[in-house]
């Protein structure tokens, strides 16, 4: 059996035998494209020297890589930038949003003026009371 050495990352890796190339294909560590040499070869592609590889007939099943739970991301004890969007937002728009504003609060002042109007009643009467009392002093000797 053949044993091959491939180039990963600039760097040349084993020598491997066929059985440890179509692993390595079955789990996309090399492609087709990966430069590859006999122990005593030139450089060529995987697609050179084992072609079979391509059309995945005989190739084992993946390696299962345990997945691990994502990170949480890093709790920043600093202040975290802000970024304020200014919005194109048409006059007319604004106007009808003002104009709104102002209807429910009219609205709301109606529903509370006839409570306004008894509190101005009571505090009338009340002052009302105070300015009699002390104006009948002066009445009576």
């Amino acid at each position: 059996m053949k044993s091959y050495v491939v180039k990963v990352s600039d760097c040349e890796e084993g020598p491997y035998d066929e059985t440890q190339m179509a692993q390595m294909y079955a789990d996309r560590r090399i492609d087709r494209n990966t430069p590859c040499k006999p122990v005593s070869g030139e450089w060529k592609s995987v697609d050179d020297y084992l072609p079979m590889l391509k059309y995945g007939t005989q190739l084992p099943p993946p390696t299962a890589i345990p997945s691990a739970p994502p990170q949480p991301p890093p709790v920043l004890w600093s202040s975290q930038r802000v970024s304020v969007v200014d919005f194109d937002i048409p006059f007319g728009s604004v106007l009808k949003i003002m104009f709104k504003w102002m209807a429910a609060g009219f609205v709301v002042f109606c529903c509370f003026l006839p409570v306004i109007f008894v509190l101005w009643l009571i505090v009338a009467a009340i002052l009302a009371a105070l300015f009699s009392g002390a104006m009948s002093t002066f009445h009576h000797p």
